[in-house]
C-alpha cells in the first residue's frame, strides 16, 4: 500500500496545541484569515467556510452559510462516529447551513499522479422531527435510522435526503482556495448516519505541492447538521495505462489463427486476453510470448463468423483496460488462384447421356470450354466475379431454379434455355 502523504490524516495524532485559524471566503469579497475559538483545528489541517448569503438563496429569509464549529470527535461518547483508531473530525452547524471543510498542503514532485480518498457520513436531523435530537436518526424517507449513500444527482431523492453533500478536491497547482477553477472535485455524495467513502479524486501535480480540500455543504438550517470525516489519505498512484490492442489479420475468417498485440506506455500487472464470441462463449487463448512485458501477444481461433469482443485484463483489476471488436468472416473454401469469366451449362435431373453428346455435338465445348454437369450447387458456387449458369429447361427442377440462384448464389448471370428433344438443344446452342 502506498504511504499516506497528509500529516494526521487519520487525526489520531492528538489534538495538543491544534489552532483556531481560519480562511473565510465572503460571497462576493475578498478571503481572510481570523482566529475563531469555534474551530479547534486537527493538527497539519486548516478549517475554511462560506459566509454570507447565498447568491441562490433569497436575500429577504436572513439564511445564510454560517460559521461552524470544528472539534475532535472520540470514541466516547458514540464510537459510530469514528471509523478507525480513536478519533474522527466533527464540523457542524447548529440551526444553519454551512459550506465548509478543512485544507493541507502537501509537497510532491510535480507530474506525480495522485488519489484523495477519506470516509465521512453526516447526522442531519431537524427541528420538529418525529426524532428531534436521537443522534442515530436523520432526516430522509429513506433514511431515518438506516446507513445511506447515494451520489449527487441520483434521481428521486427527496429535499431531506439531499440536504447533505460531501466532496474530495485537490488543487494540483498547490492554491488554497476551494472555489478556485483549479481545483479537481470529485463526485458529490449524500452519506447519513455510517461512515462511507466518499467518491475519490485524482489530479497529476503540477507544481511542488499541491492542496487537498474536505467539503461539506448543507441546504437547510437543520437543528443538527454534523459533518464526521476519518482516515483521510492522499497516495501517489501509477498512471492510468495508454494501451492499444491491434488484431492481425484485421479481417480474419473462421478457423483463421488470429494473432492480438497489445502496445502498452509501461508494464502491466498479470496481463490476460479475453475472447468472447457471438454466441457469448469465452474462446480458448494461448500466450503468443512470456508477456512480462510489452508488447504483450496471444492467439486464439476463431470458430464462429460474426463479432468477437477482445478485452485485455489485468490482476486484481474487474474493469477492462481496454476492449476492440474484430469481426470474423465466414470460411470460403476454394478462392481462384486469379479470375476468370465461367459459363456452367446445367442439365435438368432427368437428362441422359444423349443430352450430353448434343452439348459436344453443337461445337460449344470446343469453341468455349464451357463446363458441363448437373449440379446447381457446383454451376453456382465460386467466388469468381463472373459466373454464367445456362439452365437446360429449368422448368424440370423442383422449384424455382432462378430464386434458387438469386437466393444462394447472387451475382450469378442465369440464362434459361428451352429444348424440347437432344437435337433442338444442338441447333439453339449451334447458333450461340
Amino acid at each position: 500500500m502506498a504511504p499516506n502523504l497528509l500529516r494526521n490524516g487519520d487525526f489520531e495524532r492528538g489534538w495538543e496545541g491544534n489552532h483556531h485559524r481560519c480562511v473565510v471566503y465572503p460571497v462576493g469579497g475578498t478571503p481572510y484569515e481570523r482566529e475563531a475559538g469555534e474551530i479547534a483545528c486537527p493538527q497539519g489541517w486548516m478549517a475554511w467556510y462560506r459566509h454570507g448569503l447565498p447568491v441562490e438563496h433569497d436575500p429577504q429569509n436572513g439564511v445564510g452559510w454560517s460559521v461552524p464549529e470544528v472539534r475532535p470527535c472520540g470514541l466516547t461518547p458514540d464510537p459510530r462516529r469514528v471509523h478507525a483508531g480513536n478519533w474522527g473530525c466533527l464540523l457542524f452547524t447548529f440551526s444553519r447551513i454551512h459550506d465548509a471543510g478543512l485544507f493541507q498542503q502537501v509537497t510532491v514532485t510535480p507530474g506525480t499522479r495522485l488519489r484523495l480518498s477519506a470516509w465521512a457520513h453526516a447526522w442531519s436531523n431537524a427541528w420538529g422531527s418525529p426524532r428531534e435530537s436521537d443522534p442515530r436518526w436523520s432526516e430522509g424517507a429513506r433514511v431515518g435510522y438506516n446507513p445511506f449513500f447515494a451520489e449527487e444527482g441520483t434521481p428521486g431523492l427527496d429535499d431531506a435526503e439531499r440536504n447533505f453533500t460531501f466532496w474530495l478536491g485537490i488543487d494540483p497547482t498547490g492554491g488554497t482556495n476551494p472555489y478556485a477553477p483549479t481545483v479537481v472535485w470529485g463526485k458529490g455524495a449524500h452519506i447519513y448516519n455510517a461512515y462511507h467513502q466518499v467518491p475519490s479524486v485524482e489530479v497529476t501535480a503540477q507544481a511542488d505541492r499541491v492542496t487537498v480540500f474536505l467539503r461539506s455543504r448543507t441546504l437547510w438550517p437543520f437543528k443538527h447538521n454534523d459533518a464526521y470525516w476519518d482516515n483521510v489519505v492522499l497516495a501517489a498512484v501509477s498512471p492510468t495505462p495508454q494501451v492499444q490492442m491491434t488484431a492481425e489479420p484485421t479481417s480474419p475468417e473462421v478457423g483463421q489463427t488470429v494473432r492480438v498485440t497489445a502496445q502498452s506506455d509501461q508494464a502491466l500487472r498479470g496481463p490476460s486476453l479475453r475472447v468472447t464470441g457471438p454466441d457469448g462463449a469465452f474462446l480458448p487463448v494461448t500466450p503468443g510470448g512470456a508477456n512480462v512485458s510489452p508488447p504483450y501477444l496471444w492467439d486464439f481461433i476463431p470458430q464462429k463468423a460474426g463479432e468477437h469482443r477482445l478485452s485485455l485484463l489485468v490482476e486484481g483489476v474487474a474493469t477492462p483496460l481496454a476492449q476492440m471488436t474484430l469481426t470474423v468472416r465466414p470460411k470460403v473454401w476454394g478462392l481462384p488462384r486469379e479470375q476468370y469469366d465461367r459459363t456452367y451449362v446445367l442439365l435438368p435431373p432427368d437428362a441422359g447421356p444423349e443430352w450430353v453428346r448434343a452439348i459436344l455435338e453443337s461445337g460449344a465445348w470446343d469453341r468455349r470450354r464451357w463446363t458441363i454437369g448437373g449440379s446447381a450447387d457446383d454451376a453456382g458456387i465460386g467466388a469468381l466475379l463472373s459466373k454464367t449458369v445456362i439452365a437446360i429447361n429449368p422448368q424440370k427442377w423442383p422449384g424455382d431454379l432462378e430464386a434458387f440462384f438469386r437466393r444462394y448464389y447472387p451475382g450469378t448471370r442465369y440464362v434459361p434455355l428451352l429444348a424440347a428433344t437432344p437435337q433442338e438443344l444442338r441447333r439453339e446452342l449451334e447458333q450461340m
